[in-house]
């Protein structure tokens, strides 16, 4: 009754109500993450990409090891995958293309690779469903674990070439970003990568165009 009534004084006085009674109020539900849309990025070969930058730009866009470990490895306090979707649907157009696929429908995982709780990279993979076996169930059973520990312990998986497209090509302002295809045998995964303005910030690396 006692704590009814100090809520009761504090709304009528049009005060905050005390921190010890917070736990007793009901909190708002946290708001929706809105996904990144992807269907308009255009992906080019290296050649006609015009304005990539050159220097510490240029060892990220062409990094042929795990992108995870390197992101690690400037992590002062932690690294996180933060999964924003995971599902069965379509793919983009372009996205068959660079999979050499008829239409139908694939296994999106979208998400943040965040270094000290600030996201770096987003990255969406796509994988074709009529991929079957081990590798199959290990890529969409990872959970929050990055792609990159089963694509990069797997000495069987090969990389293709990269192709590279502009900066804000995302519906969120976004840098440079790369995509390239993993085989193996029955194995086609799409894997594409977009570098961020808090690694740009954090790293201070130049020519990063406005948001």
């Amino acid at each position: 009754m006692a704590r009814i009534l100090v809520l009761e004084f504090a709304a009528i006085i049009n005060e905050k109500v005390p921190a010890f009674f917070m736990p007793f109020t009901k909190l708002p539900p946290p708001p929706p993450v809105l996904l990144p849309e992807t269907a308009a990025v255009n992906w080019l070969p290296c050649a006609h990409l015009t304005g990539a930058p050159a220097g510490v730009w240029r060892s990220w866009l062409k990094e042929k090891g795990s992108l995870t470990l390197r992101l690690k490895s400037h992590a002062q306090l932690s690294f996180k995958v933060r999964v924003l979707s995971e599902e069965v649907t379509r793919a983009h157009p372009e996205e068959r293309i660079l999979l050499g696929c008829l239409p139908q429908r694939f296994w999106v995982r979208q998400v943040f690779l965040e270094v000290d709780g600030k996201p770096w990279v987003f990255a969406r993979s796509v994988l074709p469903l009529d991929t079957r076996g081990v590798l199959h169930s290990r890529f969409t059973q990872v959970g929050n674990k990055a792609l990159g520990q089963v694509l990069f312990s797997d000495p069987l998986i090969r990389r293709g070439s990269f192709v590279f497209c502009a900066p804000n090509q995302l519906s969120l302002p976004s840098l440079w970003g790369r995509a390239s295809c993993f085989y193996s045998h029955n194995l086609r995964l799409l894997v594409a990568e977009h570098f961020l303005h808090p690694m740009a910030k954090q790293l201070l690396l130049s020519g990063v165009p406005a948001i």
